[in-house]
């Protein structure tokens, strides 16, 4: 069946269940990383599908305008990734130029916040555009630091690695999709626009789980 015969809301609600199993996946998994910052990944995939059903929730039920949810969502995925990123580079210099490109996305966020966008109806485009940049940026970083160390042959092994490419194949696609949102809201092919990002979703969501599956268990090792 081609997906434009399929509703919208079938494709996101497929999706949304399935990152239930990615979240799974990483529970059962989560001693292969527990005592590095990865631990904190697993919070962040719950919180994942706790957000998007209780979005749901609100939405049906209290309210439409249900973009503060993902307005919160952003910051917090947004800060984990690039910590996370932060935290598995050794050059003092890769670190410091990540913590500064932290405070340019929470400048933006700020400046977002106080002048451009109403927090409880607009959906936060122009930071995500930023914080996307800066997730892209601090992973050619690590991804430079990797290539150029002896951790490279073991480079399918790091769930960092595995959570990059997820991220670089997801984010992407995914800038100019919120460019394209802001000019044609109304346009009838956004609903097929957001087909393909949903399927950016389902992409992202197994390599994660493969990510699971394929690294090994001493993830303290690559930080």
């Amino acid at each position: 069946m081609e997906i434009k015969n399929i509703p919208i809301a079938d494709l996101k609600k497929f999706f949304t269940y399935f990152q239930i199993v990615t979240a799974i996946a990483g529970s059962l998994c989560y001693y292969k990383y527990k005592d590095t910052y990865l631990k904190y990944f697993l919070f962040l995939l719950w919180y994942i599908v706790l957000n998007d059903f209780t979005a749901k929730y609100y939405s049906q039920n209290i309210s439409i305008f249900n973009v503060f949810f993902y307005n919160i969502f952003q910051i917090i995925s947004f800060t984990f990734y690039i910590l996370l990123f932060k935290n598995a580079v050794k050059s003092l210099k890769s670190k410091k130029t990540i913590s500064i490109l932290l405070a340019c996305y929470y400048a933006s966020y700020l400046i977002n916040l106080l002048f451009i966008d109403d927090f409880f109806r607009d959906y936060f485009s122009n930071t995500y555009i930023t914080g996307g940049a800066v997730i892209i940026t601090s992973i050619l970083i690590y991804l430079y630091e990797i290539l150029n160390s002896d951790k490279i042959i073991h480079i399918n092994k790091m769930m960092v690695f595995w959570i990059s490419i997820g991220l670089l194949l997801f984010l992407l696609p995914n800038i100019p999709f919120n460019v394209i949102r802001n000019y044609y809201k109304t346009s009838p092919t956004i609903p097929y626009i957001y087909a393909v990002n949903f399927l950016l979703v389902f992409i992202y969501n197994l390599i994660i789980i493969s990510g699971f599956i394929w690294s090994s268990k001493g993830q303290r090792d690559y930080f």
